[in-house]
């Protein structure tokens, strides 16, 4: 016996363009989607992805050490530094400003105990602070601030365009942000990354130390990088 469909036969080859047609867009969408996927992957890892390994008390170990982008800004002597001038050296580098209340002070002053630690071996070590605040910190104003807690016999500050910040900070997943007191626009303070990042002599980033991580463990840290330098 023969079955009698009671669909029209045009509406079968609708239904039918219907449903290829969904899935020809199915798959494109999801082709356009693992496209920006890789984008950003490749963007933010480059081509050597690494793997974040965090070890006891408060350092973060990337493996393999991670190439980071070459950056200029302007140093506290108002001459123009890149990173790639420190190349040979292993880089001690943190972020803030020089109006921050706490962490940056806290941050500068272990730069200065870890620079006596480290005695004859703080030759091959670059300490590196680098403001989030281009507006108000200028190279004269840096260089004052480095002066007054005495590093600036071992010590760089950086400063540049908030463009500048933003684009050389993706690589260390940088965070920054005025925060207005009761909307007044005359003073403000900078929520910031308060994280110090290790750079080794080719320039890779070999770790990540958490704000408020002992001393001893942060020199103990950098001498290894030191040692193992090649």
């Amino acid at each position: 016996m023969q079955t009698i469909s009671n669909r029209p036969p045009q509406q079968k080859h609708i239904r039918t363009a219907l449903v290829i047609v969904f899935g020809v867009l199915l798959l494109a969408t999801a082709g356009v989607l693992l496209l920006i996927f890789t984008h950003l992957t490749d963007t933010y890892l480059g081509d050597t992805p690494s793997f974040i390994e965090v070890a006891p008390g408060g350092i973060s170990i990337l493996n393999p050490p991670r190439p980071l982008d070459d950056f200029t800004l302007t140093a506290h002597t108002g001459e123009p530094l890149s990173l790639s001038d420190l190349r040979g050296k292993t880089v001690v580098m943190s972020f803030g400003y020089t109006y921050c209340p706490d962490v940056c002070p806290l941050t500068l002053m272990e730069y200065r105990r870890i620079n006596e630690m480290l005695a004859d071996a703080a030759g091959d070590v670059q300490f590196v602070f680098v403001s989030v605040d281009g507006e108000r910190d200028t190279p004269e104003r840096l260089d004052l601030y480095l002066g007054a807690r005495n590093i600036d016999d071992f010590a760089l500050a950086l400063t540049g365009s908030e463009g500048d910040l933003r684009r050389m900070g993706v690589d260390y997943g940088l965070y920054f942000e005025k925060q207005f007191d009761t909307g007044s626009q005359a003073f403000y303070l900078v929520d910031h990354t308060a994280s110090t990042y290790l750079i080794d002599a080719q320039g890779r980033l070999t770790n990540i130390i958490g704000f408020g991580t002992d001393i001893q463990i942060v020199y103990e840290t950098i001498l290894s990088r030191i040692e193992n330098r090649g």
